[in-house]
């Protein structure tokens, strides 16, 4: 493709010394093998010649990368000189001398041009390799030996005379031989698509080796009329493509695009013709300078082997250090750990080692999301690097951790018992509980651990990591840290299991729901409850919602698990109603229910189907959900009120909502968080309990009732009472219960007024 700046005219005009170049090779073709035309032959052949110099150098003059144009100008540019002298010296039939003025201009040809050819390569070869390199020389020393064995055994019959005349005669073969090698080598070694620049040279300097061969063939009187053809052609061919390869446009590469690796068909061909050539020498005598470079081609082959052997071993264990190594911490990864498990597992099986062995403990980073989503993914790989060396520090040279993959990590501790693998756990937990410092921020993350232990719990890798993932699964689930697999647990309630036995039970209504008394602390009556789920598994006994909640999220039964809960407690509370006890009815929403763009609608219709007012229901939405997703719940939470629902705000105090969030939220309630009794409980009592008061004050200032849950005695019920709050539940009032089994009528009589002067 040619340069956008190349004018019509240039490609006239280069069309036009094509055409001509075609005539003059027809000519030779048609006229006899001893007649010559000095007009065409010499001065038709210098002027073309310089015409297509002068086309090189006004290229150069208007391009931003001039040196090699200008180059590459000014050395076709002399020897067209040489043509032009030469005819000159030729007039008349004469015969000119050698050495003559015109083989002054013809050598000057070869170092202009082998400069231009170096600095044209280095645009493509910047990041070539010694090896590539090595290629590029086998396959220019092979070209270059075979090219000797014609040239110079041709020179050495033929010529004679004084040494300024042998040396004359031998610049140009080792000229050619030399511009061969650099041509050949290069176009081996380029990775990727070829430069067309480079191609057209190339193919130029093979034209002016074969003419200069065919040249020698005439000089020493075996000339034919072939020979004559070539001999003539060859360097005004040549000419114009070097002439026309500067007006060429570089090939853009695109950047997705794989540059593919140098091919070996040159440097494969380089290597067989120097071998070839060895064995003619046995049977041929070949010159001396094709024996030196077919040595030097077979010596280059052997060096490449050797350096490709050394490169293929490093590579090997590179690659298989790369395929067992974590990128992003440097740390082990699954591979590596299935790996050592593999390897633990066979060496137990011998009977010289059996006995062995092993803990592996499977650690799941808690709110680890939320660092990703609040500070960016960057700011999670910084937490993952830091991770490797800090909990390194806590283990054995004989340990080794490693990352299975995203937030989750394992730790294999060899030759120990269960207690140690414990005293481990315990270790990494407190370890991850200290902060890590990103910058400016300083961010917390949790663990939960699952262990499980070889060969007591499994005899091959993929059981034990299936055995230590339970484990780790139930400790998330059970807010612990860290629990060991046991078989009656983990296998016969394993999360997939339980998920198929969990949807039938909310189509079957196995499940139960369980009632909550929240006391006025006014008048020590039951004015509210809060409704909560329970699961009566037939072989698991009562499993708490936080076990089997987290497992509906995430097989997307939550939809089902909350319109199940919402009727039965709506038809509670339309039963209380009835017996004329009235009261409103708190049930928990999570957020896939605020997702659900049909939810606010199947609560009304629920609350329709059972005759109970809006009013009577408070929908319970967890602060760090709101945290989370404020641009959600705020409309949503404002349809609700819309629709004379109540929106209580539960767990607050266990984040981090900020009096802007809370004061453009509709919600007609705060449920305090338990966390707010411990701290009345330990440090600065007299700061806690002012917290405590201003949050209730606050409360009551948006027009929201207050409601203390978590109340295990007395002392928290009647301070609560003292610091105005509304509403308290916890154990020390009533435990969850079946609706029939609770006791609507029972008051709080040992709420007491003084108290309240206590703490005021």
């Amino acid at each position: 493709m040619l340069a956008p700046r190349l004018s019509r005219r240039v490609v006239v005009v280069y069309a036009a010394l094509a055409a001509l170049l075609l005539a003059y090779f027809l000519s030779l073709i048609l006229r006899q093998a001893d007649q010559s035309n000095s007009l065409v032959d010499g001065w038709g052949v210098g002027v073309f010649e310089l015409v297509t110099s002068g086309l090189c150098i006004w290229r150069a003059i208007g391009s931003r990368h001039r040196i090699v144009p200008l180059m590459l100008g000014l050395g076709i540019l002399s020897w067209s000189i040489g043509d032009t002298v030469l005819a000159a010296e030729s007039a008349g039939g004469g015969t000119p001398p050698v050495p003559s003025l015109a083989d002054l201009f013809w050598l000057s040809f070869y170092p202009v041009f082998y400069v231009a050819l170096v600095l044209l390569a280095r645009r493509h070869l910047a990041r070539v390799g010694g090896t590539t390199w090595l290629d590029g020389a086998v396959a220019g020393l092979g070209a270059a030996a075979l090219c000797a064995c014609f040239a110079f055994n041709t020179i050495l019959h033929s010529v004679g005379g004084n040494p300024t005349t042998v040396a004359t005669d031998l610049a140009y073969p080792i000229g050619d031989i030399l511009l061969l090698m650099l041509a050949v080598g290069g176009t081996a070694v380029i990775p990727g698509r070829k430069d067309p620049q480079w191609l057209l040279i190339a193919c130029a300097i093979g034209c002016t080796a074969i003419g200069d061969t065919f040249n020698l063939f005439a000089s020493s009187g075996a000339t034919s009329h072939l020979g004559v053809i070539v001999n003539g052609v060859a360097w005004p061919c040549a000419i114009l493509l070097i002439s026309a390869s500067v007006w060429v446009r570089p090939v853009q590469m695109s950047p997705l695009a794989r540059n593919g690796p140098p091919g070996f068909l040159l440097p494969g061909l380089g290597a067989c013709a120097g071998l070839v050539i060895l064995l003619v020498d046995t049977l041929h005598q070949v010159t001396p300078v094709a024996i030196a470079l077919a040595t030097a081609t077979l010596m280059t082959v052997g060096v490449r082997l050797a350096l490709s052997v050394r490169s293929l071993r490093s590579l090997t264990e590179i690659r298989h250090r790369q395929a067992i190594t974590d990128d992003l911490t440097g740390l082990g990864n699954r591979r590596q750990l299935f790996n050592l498990l593999d390897a633990f597992f066979a060496d137990n099986a011998d009977p010289e080692t059996v006995g062995r062995r092993l803990s592996l403990l499977y650690l799941d980073l808690d709110h680890f999301k939320e660092i990703n989503d609040s500070f960016g993914h960057s700011a999670g790989d910084e937490v993952l690097r830091q991770l490797g060396p800090r909990l390194t520090s806590h283990l054995r040279a004989t340990d080794a951790l490693v990352r299975v993959g995203g937030d989750e990590l394992a730790v294999l501790v060899m030759d120990t018992d269960p207690t140690y693998a414990a005293t481990v756990a315990r270790r990494l937990i407190d370890e991850l509980e200290r902060p890590f410092l990103l910058d400016a921020l300083s961010v917390r993350v949790g663990a939960s651990i699952g262990i499980a232990h070889a060969p007591a719990d499994a005899t091959e890798s993929a059981s034990l990591l299936r055995c230590a993932d339970l484990a780790m699964y139930r400790a998330k689930v059970g807010r612990l840290p860290y629990e060991s697999y046991q078989h009656e647990l983990d296998d016969e309630g394993n999360p997939l299991q339980l998920v198929d036995e969990l949807r039938d039970a909310i189509l079957d209504n196995q499940l139960e729901v369980h009632y909550q008394p929240q006391v006025d602390l006014v008048t020590g009556k039951v004015s509210a409850m809060e409704a909560l789920v329970r699961w009566p598994h037939p072989r698991l006994g009562m499993i708490p919602p936080l076990d089997f909640i987290p497992l509906a999220e995430e097989a997307g039964l939550m939809h089902s698990l909350t319109a199940f809960v919402l009727g039965r407690a709506v038809k509670q509370c339309a039963a209380w109603r009835a017996a004329g006890e009235t009261m409103t009815m708190s049930v928990n929403v999570s957020a896939t229910n605020l997702l659900d763009s049909g939810f606010s609608e199947s609560v009304m219709t629920t609350l329709a189907q059972h005759d109970v007012p809006p009013a009577c229901l408070i929908l319970e939405i967890t602060e760090t959900m709101i945290i989370r997703d404020f641009d959600l719940c705020k409309p949503v939470v404002d349809q609700f009120r819309a629709l004379g629902l109540g929106v209580s705000i539960d767990d607050f105090g266990a984040g981090v909502t900020s009096l802007a969030h809370l004061g453009s939220l509709a919600v007609s309630e705060l449920k305090l968080d338990r966390s707010f009794l411990t701290r009345l409980a330990t440090g600065d009592t007299e700061r806690n309990l002012a917290l405590v008061r201003a949050t209730i004050a606050l409360g009551h200032k948006l027009n929201m009732r207050v409601v203390a849950e978590g109340i295990e005695d007395v002392d928290a019920l009647n301070l609560l009472a003292a610091l105005g709050c509304d509403l308290a539940q916890g154990y020390f009032i009533s435990r969850p219960m079946p609706a029939n089994e609770l006791d609507l009528h029972e008051r709080r009589d040992d709420l007491s007024p003084s108290s309240g002067a206590a703490v005021a």
